[in-house]
């Protein structure tokens, strides 16, 4: 019986498959009794219990002659010659082949022992076979990670691993990279896993910490300096019991990483591919065409600049004209063609000069990447040497970056005992000024522009032909007069910040990055071994920043250069000693013992010009017109710890592991720096151990579960900081007390962690999932306490908060067909994970983040509630639930900001596919996010400033039909308007009460609820009631076509007259499209910096881009 369903299962499984294939090849099934024929090859293939293998591939090697076997396993090939070499293939078995000698061929597969003894890279780059582990690990191959060529290992990421969301900034290989694993595990320290490269603890790091006012380039940080063709396999430890020995660095989960180190190579081989890319931005908002630039109506009515008509009147060079107001909002007349004054003092007409301002804004960016790799191996050990060259031509103007990066990895046989491994990672990046962050166009009303801005006349006119910034020409200190703006720019950030910067403040960034290590081993007896490595990262970055003078010197003080250089130095090392016996034919046992250390230091030094440049653009220190200011920035910790590991197994089911790791920080205080982190987790493989009671199509099951408890260790000298330094006349001359100080009793953040998962394959692989479900507490939350007083301080770090967390995390994989010619496979991914403040500072429930633009919503986490809730105040209503008007005809806010949203998402994931039809394949990847408010600041204020197509609605004659005119600053409605006053018809009655419980009958201008409903925040009690963040927080849930390949594998029976032994051809894009998102106007994913917090705001980062590119792979 179990038999027979097999045979119906793979049946039903294959059976589009087979008449596809038979379709196309035009074979037939043969029957029962398959006659010899001269040039027919016949047979049966099976597996090792001779079962009947169906659907298997059976062809003659080198050609596309073949065919599949039938439902008895049973196949035929017409035209095959005695002397073929015959190869059977099918999905979760061996590659046999076999010689026709003109016989019918009986051939037995083999199970692919791989798919079920995966062996994956664990803490502290010990490898172990995947069916021993009792806690979870996502790995990812390095073919999946560069089918679409991406431009840093965080966007060939996206969605290819379960409980692990990735968030890159727009900036392509500029930009810096998220990872968040399992949800978030500290209220206010990072929440970046620990990177780790061949074992080797890397430096990482978070970006763009400061929002608005902070630096406004884009910021990369460490793990963006990986080169994904390097990478031969990638694990993610995203559970307590697998980090463990990690410590204090693990609570966000390890991200270990494996280079490739020509492992398995047989004499020299050569791997070369390219790519060429396109980068074309995408996912702005899109702007309305229909209104031109210009104030309120109620604005206009109010100011004698504005004639009936709305528009300005301009005296430009002693002529008359009628105009556009010089203003950021786009609440002005309808286009009508008319002529009109322009900023450049031309006439023109009144239209639109383009409907994608974005694309005037930018250009097309392009990339192109060339890897080399030789390899060699032979008995005495293999290597790998790479070189990979990166030339990105980003989106915006006057910038540039170049990637230049070696590596050689590599084993080398010393002795039949004595093995050495190595690795040396070498990078160099020069980079021409980091993409500015577009928060000063986006969410800065002085930088807005619109369709009727000629912004390729506004960048070739940012300079004059002096180099000074251009200025209206009756400003003082325009020189050229002839070249300066007729009046001044609506648009003026775009012009006085945005281009000046771009062109006129220009940064040299050099990066020289070191990462070796050297792995020795000796086995000093049979099942005793002997490992150490020790190894370094360095990192040196100089930066060298010029800044034009604005204007000539002789109006003030312009100009400016400074120099700066960082170094980032780690030196780590570690041995143990590994001992494995069988205690019995059943019961195995594997100890571990070692000790490992690191030392970090940071070091930054700089000096610049002050108070402007005594020559124009004569970047030297000496032309500093004041004097020269040094700056200087030490720090440094050790980390040592002593680690062990025991293991059991028995009989090949059960599995049974505990570790300790004993950990020293050396900046926190003596007495209190050494802490302890234990493990234990364990696997049953019920499949083994009931295989006579299962289906045979049950090929795998697993149980596992884990207990683990890992750190978060505080920043450095959290414990000891004590003092700031203050200046006068430029100089440190003294001590004062800091306001928030250390504490000597500080300690790392906790978490305890308990996770439970089951995993299982059928059909002879070709089906499985992997569940998981965790519960953790982090206790020890280090936050900031009030002080009191009379202490000279404010506040003080202490351990003091509780986070929990809960989630599960599911993947799935099939390959519903695979065929002599046809194979599709699927994956899939989701994890949910919900957390929860349970405890903050004596006394105190609430905790706030960020307060967004002036109150437009403030980021807290309440005590009792998930992290990362929005608050915002919102229109009130009564106890009926009706909005509460005020008199002006505006609703009322609230008295208390009230929740808008939380910014950490309920669902993330991903799901890809692979079709292969012969030697063509299609790749597609999706990912998703369900759930996670954010506050969409930019679109909020384009709305706010009537620019964009949502605000239609709110002009004259669109969405809104109630009629009145002004007198004065008053509202009239009307049907008509009296001689010299202007009918409009965007009133709006909003639907409400008055105070008294009466409906409310006070008419606004539709303009003007749009600007003050999306615009600066404010409070109940200001005297303008700006609506903000109520209305500008969204759901961001999206689902994203990320990746797109379509390749070509050029037979080898062509590519071996070339001595060729693959050459792949692609076509990919990357970020292509949409197939839902909520957010509006920007990319789901333009948020800015690496931290939760910046996150839950679209920052203003650079433009997000949609990418076409070419691929070639060839090895030799």
């Amino acid at each position: 019986m179990v038999k027979f369903l097999k045979k119906v299962s793979l049946l039903l499984l294959t059976c589009f498959s087979v008449g596809t294939t038979y379709a196309i090849a035009g074979n037939e099934i043969a029957g029962t009794n398959i006659a010899q024929q001269v040039g027919v090859c016949s047979g049966v293939v099976k597996d090792a219990s001779g079962e009947p293998i169906i659907g298997a591939s059976v062809r003659v090697k080198g050609t596309s002659n073949g065919s599949i076997t039938d439902v008895d396993g049973k196949f035929s090939i017409q035209n095959a010659k005695r002397g073929d070499v015959i190869q059977v293939t099918f999905v979760g078995y061996q590659t046999q082949e076999v010689k026709f000698v003109g016989q019918p061929l009986s051939i037995i597969l083999a199970d692919d022992s791989q798919l079920l003894n995966e062996v994956v890279v664990t803490a502290l780059g010990i490898k172990k076979d995947a069916k021993k582990l009792g806690y979870a690990v996502s790995t990812v191959n390095a073919v999946d990670l560069n089918k679409a060529a991406a431009p840093n290992l965080g966007s060939a990421l996206y969605g290819k691993a379960s409980g692990v969301r990735i968030q890159t900034a727009p900036g392509g290989a500029m930009g810096s990279i998220s990872i968040n694993v399992r949800g978030l595990s500290s209220i206010t320290g990072t929440n970046q896993p620990l990177v780790v490269v061949d074992g080797v603890p890397i430096h990482n790091g978070d970006t763009n910490k400061d929002g608005y006012w902070g630096n406004q380039r884009i910021q990369s940080n460490g793990l963006a300096d990986i080169n994904p063709e390097d990478i031969e396999n990638l694990s993610i430890l995203k559970g307590a019991s697998a980090s463990a020995l990690y410590g204090s660095e693990a609570a966000n989960g390890v991200v270990m990483i494996t280079t490739k180190s020509g492992k398995g190579a047989s004499g020299y081989g050569v791997d070369f591919n390219a790519s060429l890319t396109a980068d074309m931005v995408a996912y702005m908002p899109e702007y309305q065409t229909k209104y031109g630039p210009g104030p309120r109506v109620g604005s206009r009515a109010t100011n004698a600049l504005y004639d009936s008509e709305g528009f300005r009147t301009w005296n430009v060079r002693g002529k008359t004209y009628q105009g556009v107001a010089n203003t950021y909002s786009y609440w002005g007349p309808k286009y009508d063609g008319r002529d009109v004054i322009y900023y450049d003092g031309t006439v023109r007409k009144y239209s639109p000069i383009t409907d994608d301002p974005w694309s005037d804004v930018f250009r097309t960016g392009f990339n192109q990447q060339y890897n080399l790799a030789i390899t060699k191996g032979n008995d005495k050990g293999n290597m790998r040497f790479s070189y990979t060259y990166v030339d990105n031509l980003p989106t915006q103007y006057n910038s540039t970056y170049k990637k230049h990066n070696f590596n050689l990895t590599g084993n080398y046989n010393v002795t039949s005992d004595i093995k050495l491994g190595y690795g040396v990672t070498y990078l160099l990046q020069d980079i021409k000024n980091r993409p500015y962050r577009i928060s000063r166009l986006t969410d800065n009303f002085g930088g807005f522009f619109g369709p009727f801005d000629d912004i390729k006349y506004l960048r070739e006119h940012t300079k004059t032909s002096l180099g000074y910034k251009n200025q209206v020409y009756t400003s003082s200190s325009q020189l050229t007069p002839d070249e300066g703006f007729a009046y001044s720019v609506p648009c003026a950030a775009l012009v006085d910040e945005y281009y000046w910067n771009i062109f006129g403040k220009e940064q040299f960034e050099t990066e020289n990055r070191l990462m070796a290590n050297i792995t020795p081993s000796w086995e000093i007896a049979k099942g005793l071994t002997l490992r150490g490595r020790v190894a370094t990262d360095f990192t040196a970055t100089k930066l060298e920043n010029k800044e034009q003078v604005e204007q000539s010197i002789v109006f003030g003080n312009y100009g400016y250069y400074g120099l700066q250089n960082d170094r980032y130095e780690i030196f780590y090392g570690d041995v143990m000693l590994n001992y494995n016996l069988n205690l019995t034919d059943k019961l195995g046992l594997d100890a571990t013992i070692g000790w490992q250390g690191r030392k970090e230091k940071y070091s930054q030094t700089g000096v610049s010009t002050s108070g402007g440049l005594s020559v124009e653009n004569w970047f030297n220190l000496n032309a500093s017109k004041g004097t020269k200011q040094a700056w200087m920035d030490d720090k440094s910790f050790l980390k040592t710890a002593a680690f062990g590991m025991l293991s059991l197994s028995y009989d090949d089911w059960a599995y049974l592991e505990g570790t300790a790791r004993q950990e020293k920080i050396s900046t926190l205080a003596p007495g209190n720096n050494s802490f302890f982190y234990p493990s234990v987790n364990g696997s049953i493989i019920y499949t083994s151990l009931f295989k006579d009671k299962l289906p045979d199509w049950y090929n795998y099951g697993k149980v596992r579960l884990s207990y683990g408890v890992v750190g978060n260790a505080p920043e450095i000298y959290a414990a000891t900081k004590a003092y700031t330094q203050a200046t006068a006349a430029g100089q440190w001359i003294y001590n004062t007390v800091k306001s928030d100080v250390g504490n000597d009793n500080i300690r790392p953040e906790k978490k305890y962690e308990w996770e439970f998962g089951l995993e299982s394959k059928f059909f002879d692989n070709r089906l499985g999932f992997e569940l998981s479900y965790y519960t953790n507490t982090v206790k020890d939350q280090i936050l900031q306490t009030t002080m009191p007083a009379s202490s000279g301080a404010t506040s003080i770090l202490m351990n003091v908060g509780e986070l929990k967390n809960k989630g599960f995390e599911l993947s799935l994989y099939g390959t519903p067909i695979a065929t002599r010619d046809w194979t599709w496979s699927l994956r899939g991914n989701l994890a949910w994970n919900k957390n929860k403040v349970t405890k903050l500072a004596d006394g105190i429930d609430r905790l706030e983040h960020s307060n967004y633009d002036n109150g437009s919503a403030y980021l807290y986490s309440n005590v009792g509630q998930p992290m990362g809730d929005i608050y915002a105040y919102v229109p009130e209503k009564n106890a009926n639930g009706e909005y509460i008007v005020m008199d002006n005809g505006f609703y009322k806010l609230t008295d208390e900001t009230v929740k808008v949203g939380n910014a950490m998402p309920k669902l993330v994931g991903g799901f890809a596919t692979t079709l292969t039809y012969k030697d063509f394949s299609l790749d597609m990847s999706f990912d998703y996010r369900i759930g996670g408010a954010v506050l969409n600041t930019g679109w909020m204020y384009m709305m706010g400033q009537g620019a964009i197509k949502e605000s239609l609605k709110y002009h004259d004659g669109e969405g809104y039909g109630a009629t009145y005119y002004f007198n004065g600053s008053t509202i009239v409605p009307a049907s008509t308007a009296p001689a010299g006053k202007t009918l409009h018809d965007n009133g709006i009655i909003l639907p409400g009460v008055k105070a008294d419980g009466t409906p409310n009958t006070t008419m606004i201008s539709a303009d003007q609820w749009a600007n003050w409903t999306y615009n600066w925040g404010s409070g109940p009690n200001d005297a303008i009631t700006y609506y903000g963040a109520g209305h500008g927080v969204f759901d961001n849930t999206y689902v994203k076509c990320r990746e797109l390949a379509i390749s070509y594998n050029v037979p080898k029976s062509v590519l071996s007259k070339f001595k060729c032994k693959n050459l792949q051809l692609s076509v990919f894009g990357r970020n292509l499209f949409y197939i839902y998102k909520n957010l509006p106007g920007f990319d789901a994913e333009a948020t800015d910096g690496t931290t939760w917090i910046t996150q839950a705001k679209m920052g203003g980062s650079t433009a997000t881009t949609r990418s076409i590119g070419v691929s070639l792979r060839a090895s030799f």
